[in-house]
Order: C-alpha cells, then structure tokens, then sequence
C-alpha cells in the first residue's frame, strides 16, 4: 500500500567546529506510518530533528513538504507547516494549568488582547478527549505526574493541526502501565494519517509499534529498512557496526565470601523485614515493578532513607546513618535519576569524577591541581571516557559518558560494594556493552555489585535476581534457572 510522502530530506549536511554531525543524510515521513529514527548518542539524531524543527539550519541539503520545497529556518517555520517535536526535555510551565499550557503562546482572543477562558477550556478538553484522556484542564500542571504532563505536551502540538510528531525517548520516565497508554496513542496518531518520528533506545519499543526504521551512524545514513525485515541483531550490527555477543554480568560458581548482609530491613512505610547477602564478585540482580521497593531498598542500605535493619559488610555491623557513612564503608550508589542525584551538571567532567576523592588530592584545604588532572586523565582512559578535554561541562555528555563519570567517581574512592539503579537507561546499545564491561571488571577485581533494572533482559543477566513485591522479596532465582516468564510471575 503506498502512502502518501509528507515529507523528505535529501543530502542534509550539518558542520560545527571541529565537527561534522551529518554528511549526506536522506530521510522521508509518510503519511500514516511511525517511522524510527536509531543509532548510538552521537550519531545525528538529535541534530536531525533539530534541523527538521527549525532549531537549526543545515548547511548542504534540501527539505521538501509534501512536494515542494521549503526553508525551515526558525521553529515558526516547522509550527506553520504542521511539524511539532516532544522533546525528553518537557518544555511546560509548572505553574500553568492544563489548558493555560496547551494553548500557550496561541490564546484564543474574543478580542484583542483578551482571552477567551471558555473558548480555550472548551478546546483544550476536546483535544484531550480526542487523544483518548480524560484530564482536568484547571489542574495545574505542576501538580501532574511525569506520564499526564507528556500527554499535556502532546496535546499542545496536536491542537496546532500538527501533520508530523517527532518524539524523542517518550518513554524513558515512564512507568510500564504509562508506556502502554502512550503506545496506544502513538497508535491512535497514525490510524488518523499523522507521521510519527520515534526516536528510543528500547528496542522492543521499535519493533512492536515502528513500520520503518532509519539507522544513522557517525553521521552518516547507514540504512532505511521495514521494521518487519529486520531483528534484533540486525538493527543492533547496523546501529554499532559490529554484533554484540550474549552478555553475562558476574560469572561466580561459588557463593564464598559474604560482602554484604542484611538482615530485618523495614521502613516506616513501604519495606517490610527484607534479608539477603551479596558475596564477593557477584553481580546481584533486583526486579520488581514500579513501587515495588526496588530503589527504596538500596536508598536505606545507602544511608539516603532511614530504615531499620542490621546490615554488616564483610562482618562487620555498619552504622550507616547517611550517604556519607555508606561511602566512607566502601558502599556507592549510582542512581536512577543520574543527571539531578548523581551529578553536578554544571560542573566539568573531571571535577565530577574527583569531588568524592577530594581527601587523596588536598593537603590543608588546598586542592593538588597537577594530581587531579593526572588522576582525572587516567579515570578517562581506563574508562574510555569521550570527553573534549577534562574541562568539559558535564550537561554536554552523552548519557552513557555521564554514567561513566559517576562510575569514575566510586572507583577513585575505591568503593567495594557498587549499587547500580537503572544502569543503562536512556543509554544507546553500543554505551551499554561499555557499562556492562565495567561492571565485570569490576567484579573480577574482587568487588561487587546489586543492579536494579527496569528492562528483565538485563537483570537476567546477572548471577542471581531478587524478585520484589509489595516491599518484600518474594522469590530468588539463580542465573541458570531464570526466564522473563518466571520472573513476571513473581513480580505481579
């Protein structure tokens, strides 16, 4: 069935300083279809969709829409012709309801200059409805969770009588049961003729709801395939350049010499009277839903919440009271929010990877300057860092060069016991194989690991997983009897 071409991209080039992001890149949207958009960070996409959306202006290149030839200069440009892009970023005002947010900038006027409330009340609630939700437009949405505040976002592109969505990483904050609702509006978009742009690194994501997928590499387009021809293999050589071998995240045959115990772990509100031990060179794995207590089991072994718990490491009682306690005790979280708990964005790389070590660099309260950067130097190598310079600012990485800073930073502290929550998320394929090499290498030193994830394939990577439920641990499961079906049966 042919579909109608909405629009089409043809040698777009793209130059910075030093750089060349985009060589000769084709790229349609189709009527009807989703159409993905994959590859590692650093490949394009971004500055793809940024020139699609008018943030910038290619240097080589042409766009046409719907047969003729355009100039998208300004993002006005893109909004006139039908062109709206979500970014991971929600661009929403807090302090704004509902409705305030959908028609911002674009208030309906009985006259000029006044606002027409009911007009906009009325029309903001039947975009809504039109979406398949059902929320109040007085709400303010500061108030919403993070899933209702993207259908806002949504609804504030359709109501422009949009023609095409680009929607970058939609589903990376959400909840299992948002992600669905999401996808079944996703849906909804392209049976009513809209082109979709689906950018993610979920995979999965890609092959259940894309009808063609688009793989930039470097730069450059490397190929445009239907999604129905390709597997997961195959997408994942195309987006790398190479395949990536089955992963195993820990390999102990024998559970030896016990690191961490915990014994009678209990919150105020959630966790209930938890045990488990973690040995020397294992790589724990932890599943469980959303509200589970997953993340609020290794924050109160961090120190971060209070618990109630006797917990030793390597037999001896610790007294963690907080974070800092945990730390100096060898015990180092990597958190689920990364970029607003783990670092300090405005802060560069290196300083980033040494604030934890401040006390091996500083002699009286004054900072070793020449030590850290050869400290910092041999943090980025071994770690395969892709920094400009040690100076860089920390908000320009890539997610899976931030996570490596802050696996930088415990290793520099010479942590013993690393707790990893969500280790790959947002994170592209080929940064995930570099995080999961860490994580060995770490264990075959002698050092060990819990790993909280939301994506099963990755937790069944490990040397056993911890399955929770309703604040309780409900079942363990060793490495050689694990399955995604035996897990779920346990975590619902």
């Amino acid at each position: 069935m042919n579909q109608e071409v909405l629009l089409e991209m043809r040698g777009i080039g793209k130059n910075f300083p030093g750089v060349k992001a985009l060589s000769n890149v084709d790229f349609t949207i189709r009527a009807g279809e989703i159409h993905a958009l994959c590859g590692e960070n650093g490949a394009g996409k971004s500055t793809m969709m940024k020139i699609l959306s008018g943030i910038y202006n290619p240097d080589e290149g042409e766009i046409f829409f719907e047969g003729k030839l355009v100039h998208i200069n300004k993002p006005d440009v893109a909004q006139k012709l039908g062109i709206a892009i979500i970014h991971q970023e929600l661009s929403l005002v807090p302090e704004l309801t509902v409705a305030e947010n959908i028609f911002i900038g674009d208030y309906p006027q009985k006259i000029r200059g006044v606002v027409d409330w009911r007009r906009m009340k009325y029309e903001a609630e039947r975009v809504l409805n039109q979406m398949g939700f059902d929320l109040e437009v007085d709400a303010v949405v500061g108030t919403l969770g993070i899933a209702k505040q993207q259908i806002v976002e949504i609804a504030k592109a359709l109501h422009r009588k949009t023609r095409i969505v680009i929607l970058d990483e939609p589903t990376a904050p959400l909840a299992p049961q948002d992600v669905e609702r999401l996808i079944e509006l996703v849906n909804k978009l392209r049976s009513e003729g809209l082109g979709i742009v689906y950018i993610s690194h979920k995979l999965p994501e890609v092959f259940r709801i894309s009808d063609r997928v688009t793989v930039l590499k470097d730069g450059q387009h490397v190929a445009t395939r239907n999604t129905k021809e390709l597997n997961r293999e195959d997408l994942i050589k195309l987006m790398v350049g190479r395949e990536l071998s089955h992963m195993r995240l820990g390999s102990i045959s024998k559970k030896e010499t016990k690191v961490l115990s915990v014994k009678g772990l209990s919150t105020p509100n959630l966790l209930q009277n938890i045990s488990f031990d973690l040995y020397k060179g294992e790589v724990l794995g932890i599943a469980g839903l959303v509200g589970s207590g997953r993340t609020e089991l290794v924050r109160a072994i961090f120190g971060a919440d209070p618990c109630k718990a006797e917990i030793k490491l390597n037999g001896k009682i610790l007294s963690v009271h907080s974070p800092r306690d945990a730390i100096k005790q060898g015990i180092a979280l990597l958190p689920e929010d990364r970029k607003y708990q783990g670092l300090i964005l405005g802060m560069s790389a290196l300083e980033n990877m040494t604030i934890s070590g401040l006390d091996k660099l500083s002699r009286l309260g004054v900072v070793n300057k020449r030590k850290e950067q050869e400290d910092g130097k041999g943090l980025v190598s071994k770690l395969q860092v892709r920094v400009s310079g040690l100076s860089q600012e920390t908000r320009t990485l890539s997610g899976g060069n931030q996570q490596k800073l802050i696996i930088a930073r415990w290793l520099y502290k010479n942590a013993k016991v690393l707790i990893f929550d969500e280790p790959t998320r947002g994170i592209d394929v080929g940064a995930k194989a570099e995080i999961y090499h860490l994580i060995n290498e770490f264990v075959k030193d002698g050092g060990s690991v819990i790993v909280i994830s939301s994506e099963l394939p990755e937790v069944l990577m490990c040397d056993r997983v911890l399955v929770m439920a309703g604040g309780k641990i409900v079942k363990e499961v060793s490495h050689e009897e694990s399955s995604e079906e035996k897990v779920i049966q346990y975590m619902l």
